[in-house]
Protein backbone atom coordinates (compact mmCIF):
# COMPACT_ATOMS: atom_id res chain seq x y z
CA UNK A 1 0.00 0.00 0.00
CA UNK A 2 1.31 3.34 -0.83
CA UNK A 3 0.73 6.41 0.73
CA UNK A 4 0.45 9.51 -1.07
CA UNK A 5 1.98 12.49 0.99
CA UNK A 6 -0.61 14.94 1.40
CA UNK A 7 -3.65 12.58 2.96
CA UNK A 8 -7.02 14.62 3.23
CA UNK A 9 -8.69 14.80 6.45
CA UNK A 10 -11.28 11.99 5.10
CA UNK A 11 -8.36 9.61 4.49
CA UNK A 12 -6.64 10.34 7.71
CA UNK A 13 -9.92 10.04 9.83
CA UNK A 14 -10.49 6.88 7.91
CA UNK A 15 -6.75 5.33 8.32
CA UNK A 16 -6.43 6.42 12.03
CA UNK A 17 -10.05 4.46 12.36
CA UNK A 18 -8.50 1.35 10.90
CA UNK A 19 -5.02 1.13 12.50
CA UNK A 20 -7.09 1.89 16.25
CA UNK A 21 -9.54 -1.09 15.05
CA UNK A 22 -5.89 -3.48 14.44
CA UNK A 23 -4.03 -2.54 17.30
CA UNK A 24 -7.21 -3.45 19.92
CA UNK A 25 -7.90 -6.83 17.32
CA UNK A 26 -3.80 -7.45 18.24
CA UNK A 27 -4.27 -6.89 21.71
CA UNK A 28 -6.97 -9.13 22.61
CA UNK A 29 -5.73 -11.86 20.66
CA UNK A 30 -2.51 -11.43 22.95
CA UNK A 31 -4.67 -11.04 25.79
CA UNK A 32 -6.65 -14.33 25.07
CA UNK A 33 -3.61 -15.96 24.62
CA UNK A 34 -2.23 -15.25 27.59
CA UNK A 35 -5.04 -15.86 29.64
CA UNK A 36 -5.86 -19.28 28.34
CA UNK A 37 -2.21 -20.38 29.17
CA UNK A 38 -2.15 -21.10 25.52
CA UNK A 39 1.84 -22.87 24.90
CA UNK A 40 3.02 -20.77 21.93
CA UNK A 41 6.58 -20.52 20.66
CA UNK A 42 8.69 -17.22 22.05
CA UNK A 43 8.70 -16.11 18.55
CA UNK A 44 5.21 -16.02 17.63
CA UNK A 45 4.27 -14.21 20.60
CA UNK A 46 7.10 -11.71 19.91
CA UNK A 47 5.92 -11.15 16.49
CA UNK A 48 2.41 -10.06 17.78
CA UNK A 49 4.01 -8.06 19.53
CA UNK A 50 6.19 -6.55 17.00
CA UNK A 51 2.71 -6.09 15.26
CA UNK A 52 0.81 -4.56 17.86
CA UNK A 53 4.46 -1.58 18.04
CA UNK A 54 4.14 -1.15 14.64
CA UNK A 55 0.51 0.10 14.40
CA UNK A 56 0.88 2.09 17.85
CA UNK A 57 3.95 3.97 15.70
CA UNK A 58 1.72 4.05 12.56
CA UNK A 59 -1.17 6.00 14.58
CA UNK A 60 1.70 8.26 16.09
CA UNK A 61 2.89 9.44 13.20
CA UNK A 62 -0.24 9.86 11.34
CA UNK A 63 -0.75 12.17 14.50
CA UNK A 64 2.41 13.98 14.05
CA UNK A 65 1.86 14.05 10.72
CA UNK A 66 5.01 12.30 9.67
CA UNK A 67 4.24 11.02 6.51
CA UNK A 68 7.81 9.39 5.69
CA UNK A 69 7.76 7.59 8.32
CA UNK A 70 4.12 6.34 8.25
CA UNK A 71 4.35 5.52 4.86
CA UNK A 72 7.08 3.02 5.50
CA UNK A 73 4.85 1.42 9.06
CA UNK A 74 2.23 0.76 6.67
CA UNK A 75 4.64 -0.65 4.16
CA UNK A 76 5.96 -3.13 6.57
CA UNK A 77 2.47 -4.15 7.88
CA UNK A 78 1.54 -6.46 4.66
CA UNK A 79 5.40 -7.60 4.77
CA UNK A 80 3.85 -9.06 8.27
CA UNK A 81 0.81 -10.80 6.67
CA UNK A 82 -1.97 -7.96 8.10
CA UNK A 83 -4.29 -6.92 5.10
CA UNK A 84 -5.63 -3.16 5.36
CA UNK A 85 -8.31 -2.32 3.37
CA UNK A 86 -7.38 0.43 0.63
Amino acid sequence: MNLPINLTNEERAALRAELVVLEARIRAKILKITWTNQKLPYDRLAKGRRLKELVLLAIRFLDEGRMVDLGLCVRELPNAVIKLKN
